[in-house]
């Protein structure tokens, strides 16, 4: 229990083959989902599942660093991207709100998807941080999911750009907590230590110019499936259609 709960061990191996298992159960679920969304619709005991993902993943994850005394502001607030969108997933499993599904969608699915695919970690397999990261990452997929193929949501351009302005006022005040804390959250400082996307995107500022002419192409990607018809009214409209 001390050494599965414990800081762990530089063992993770991107792309080995737990890894990989992984990435596959989640796009496995995920097809599930698809497939079964006309019986999923209306059934509360999805929503419970997924808030109790998200919820058990981000207290869970405190409280391991509580326990390991390196939980500090430095690395620990909830700030980064991913963090930031558990906790909205939360709110939106709560609460249905549209305009917030348009935001966690966008930037929860598409940036833990690129979490999933090059997770910045370094527990060995199957440590608790290894399996609560894949976790909430998962999570956070399953919820983006779920309300555009269960629930048939939709996004509007102007929510589309929208977000997009929200995600840069959030950057700006990630931005001002990072020089005042000397921290790196959404690596707006520097690029992560483990191999990443921004690894190809230039030096220091201007992979993250670069990072968000990515994002917008990533987003406009996932959010064909989702965009708000013209001639459709906003109740109901299903989407994802096989």
């Amino acid at each position: 229990m001390e050494s599965w709960f414990g800081p762990g061990t530089s063992g993770f191996n991107m792309f080995g083959s737990e890894h990989v298992f992984i990435l596959i159960l989640i796009v496995m679920v995920s097809v599930i989902m698809y497939v079964l969304r006309s019986r999923l619709m209306g059934k509360g005991g999805v929503k419970r599942i997924l808030l109790a993902g998200l919820l058990l993943s981000e207290i869970s994850y405190h409280l391991w660093a509580v326990y390991n005394n390196i939980w500090t502001m430095k690395f620990f607030l909830p700030l980064q991207l991913c963090s930031l969108n558990i906790l909205l997933s939360i709110v939106l499993l709560l609460t249905d709100n549209r305009k917030l599904f348009a935001f966690v969608y966008l930037f929860g699915l598409t940036g833990a998807i690129q979490g999933l695919l090059t997770p910045e970690l370094y527990q060995e397999p199957w440590h608790f941080r290894f399996l609560q990261y894949f976790i909430a990452h998962a999570f956070i997929v399953w919820t983006a999911l779920y309300y555009g193929i269960v629930k048939t949501f939709k996004i509007s351009w102007a929510q589309f750009f929208m977000s997009f302005l929200w995600l840069n006022v959030y950057a700006l005040g990630v931005y001002l907590i990072n020089t005042a804390i000397g921290a790196n959250y959404l690596f707006l400082m520097k690029k992560p230590d483990n191999a990443s996307l921004m690894d190809y995107l230039g030096p220091h500022p201007w992979y993250i110019l670069a990072l968000e002419l990515v994002a917008l192409c990533l987003c406009l990607l996932v959010f064909i499936p989702v965009k708000e018809k013209s001639h459709v009214t906003r109740k109901g409209h299903p989407l994802f259609k096989a």
